[in-house]
């Protein structure tokens, strides 16, 4: 952990704290849309969307990360990376404190967490800065880093922190594969600020009417699963006789529970199409390992696992099945 200098309001805009302890600081953070949270807004989160992260503002959910083995080891060596790429750079950290927290006093309700404060001596006008570290694994890298820019999520990360923060500039730098640096320094874009403002302002105003996103069913269904994890005992609907009063429509019913099935189906025809192409592949090939040529490759390698056990820890879901009732006195 890099120390923190001294407490200091760094800027005008927001308000500072040094939470003593991580809880203190997920305490601080509750309820403000933070710069990790911000590209959901957009839809570009590889985390959340509109719809988990308005549940997760209300309450109705809550969602605990576990510390991956990746997520351990990006901590132990932020501050390497970090004092690296201002000794490059000729910058000097002010504060890495890691529970330091930021609210915004011009935009309620937001907040955020730069890992550092930073300062340029070569251009003191500028004020003090903040510093986003990532370690990148390499194959991650590929895909969604380029020689420009960083994933939009995290443009958007560095955009909401100065806009929170009051900063005129921030830095994101990534460590690629544990030897290459990206350092990409970005100024304060007034027109992206002004819009993560109005969309920020949108989704407390959401909360505040208990008015949630529509939601994607594709990239929701684990959210949704969630909510609604308890059934109702006895609680049920006819659609032989629609109860009028009920909430629940018959005929998007009809409609919702058809598609089920129909995709059910779909579902197992293509299972069966999968493994039996494979079947017929392998069964071809015999013991060759690979086959390339032509724009294809195929690889047949054999894998070897130990055995292992697994440990499910205790936890509460709805088994959803759609099926059609044989008819009464059928014997198939």
């Amino acid at each position: 952990m890099t120390p923190r200098k001294g407490r200091h309001q760094y800027t005008e805009e927001a308000e500072w704290f040094w939470p003593r302890t991580e809880a203190g600081w997920h305490k601080h953070r509750r309820g403000d849309i933070t710069a990790t949270a911000a590209a959901s807004l957009f839809g570009v989160s590889p985390y959340m969307t509109p719809f988990d992260m308005f549940h997760r503002m209300a309450g109705t959910m809550e969602v605990v990360i576990e510390e991956s083995e990746r997520m351990l080891w990006g901590k132990r060596l932020q501050n390497a990376i970090a004092e690296g790429v201002c000794a490059d750079n000729g910058w000097e950290i002010v504060d890495g404190y890691e529970f330091l927290y930021a609210r915004s006093k011009l935009y309620p309700g937001c907040g955020a967490s730069p890992d550092y404060i930073i300062r340029d001596p070569a251009n003191p006008e500028l004020g003090v800065g903040g510093l986003e570290i990532k370690n990148v694994d390499l194959f991650v890298a590929k895909d969604d880093w380029t020689d420009e820019e960083a994933p939009p999520h995290i443009e958007f990360q560095a955009q909401h922190q100065m806009m929170v923060c009051g900063f005129r500039w921030n830095v994101i730098a990534g460590l690629i594969g544990g030897n290459t640096p990206k350092v990409f320094r970005r100024v304060r874009d007034e027109e992206v600020v002004a819009e993560l403002a109005k969309r920020c302002a949108e989704m407390h105003d959401r909360v505040l009417r208990n008015d949630p996103p529509t939601p994607d069913y594709l990239a929701d269904y684990e959210t949704i699963r969630a909510l609604y994890r308890n059934a109702t005992p006895t609680k049920s609907f006819s659609l032989d006789i629609p109860d009028p009063d009920s909430e629940l429509d018959a005929a998007k019913l009809r409609e919702l529970i058809q598609a089920k099935y129909d995709a059910d189906i779909a579902k197992k025809l293509a299972e069966e199409d999968a493994k039996t192409a494979a079947a017929a592949l392998l069964h071809y090939i015999g013991d060759t390992e690979t086959v390339f040529g032509e724009d294809w490759k195929v690889s047949a390698t054999t894998t070897h696992k130990d055995a292992y056990t697994v440990e499910y820890k205790p936890t509460s879901y709805r088994n959803l099945r759609v099926s059609k009732p044989k008819p009464k006195g059928s014997k198939k």
